[in-house]
Parts: C-alpha cells; structure tokens; sequence
C-alpha cells in the first residue's frame, strides 16, 4: 500500500496498524489513489487549506476529504474521535467522499442523485445535508453498521450492488 499513515501516534484509540487494517477492508480501487490519511488534533491542514480556499473551517467537523485538482493529490485528514467505532466512522465518510468523486463514473453518480430524490429517507441527520453527505453517510455505516441501512433499503442496494459489486466486508472487529 503506497498510502502514507501520519501522527496516529499522537492519540491512543487507534493504532497505525489498526488505521491500516481498516483501509485494506475496502476494495483496492477506493483507497488506491489516496496518498495520505493523517491524524491533526490542531486542525492545522484544515486551517491552510480552508485559507488556500478561501472559505472557513468548521469547528464541528470532525475530518475532511481534500483533493487538489492540479496535482491530483487526495488526502484524507481527521481531527478528533472518541472511540475506535467513531474513528472507524469518520475515516470510512471521508473515504466515502473520495469514492463518490474520485473512484464512481458520472453516470453512477447520476444514478445516486435520482435515487436520492426517490429515497426521500437519509442514514443519518447529517446525511440530509446534500447527495454527497448522504453517500458518504450511506457508504461509511456500509462499512460499519450495515443494518442501519435497512431503512433506506434503495440506497443500501445500490452501494453493495454498484460501489462494492457485491462484496460484503467482514464485520469490525470489537
């Protein structure tokens, strides 16, 4: 895996084997074109790139999934998490982010905006936001908590059939 692991030294939740171990749950093709996930307790990345941006950062975020067009570099940065289930659910949103942008054809994105109008119910309040909160959302309990999909049935269909083709992850472990 050529993808650089940072300062998950700095907490004592996850370890950078665990943080590793979760990556290689998720197909090759999801994470093969990220070059780094870092762990930034001061928001330091957020608050260059938010300058570079030109637009604030939220203080209630608590990762984000940047990609620089120029150079397509994609790094995947988390700030804080309570708990190896909530490390394990920012990471797999953030990741979710990249896929939907970076990884599906726009014509399965295309598919994921009309489901969404015929899905009216969202995973997860944030996931009511937008399309792309709602896939990262959809995507990362996926990954982490499948059954609380069975509510949003449509939406759970197309990420095993048209995001993961079918595979279904082995569950975390505890």
């Amino acid at each position: 895996m050529r993808l650089l692991i940072a300062n998950f030294d700095k907490q004592s939740i996850v370890s950078q084997e665990e943080v590793i171990g979760a990556v290689r749950r998720l197909p090759k093709s999801h994470y093969a074109n990220i070059q780094a996930i870092r762990y930034d307790p001061k928001r330091t990345l957020a608050t260059a790139v938010s300058a570079l941006q030109n637009r604030p950062s939220s203080p209630r975020t608590s990762g984000f999934f940047y990609h620089e067009h120029e150079y397509g570099l994609s790094v995947i940065v988390l700030f804080r998490f309570r708990s190896r289930k909530e490390f394990h659910h920012i990471l797999y949103h953030e990741i979710g982010h990249f896929v939907f942008l970076k990884v599906l054809q726009q014509g399965l994105r295309d598919e994921w905006f009309s489901l969404r109008r015929g899905e009216k119910r969202c995973v997860s309040h944030e996931a009511r936001r937008n399309a792309r909160e709602d896939f990262a959302e959809t995507y990362a309990y996926y990954c982490t908590t499948p059954v609380r999909l069975s509510t949003v049935p449509r939406k759970r269909a197309f990420i095993r059939d048209s995001v993961f083709q079918g595979i279904t992850l082995e569950p975390l472990s505890p």
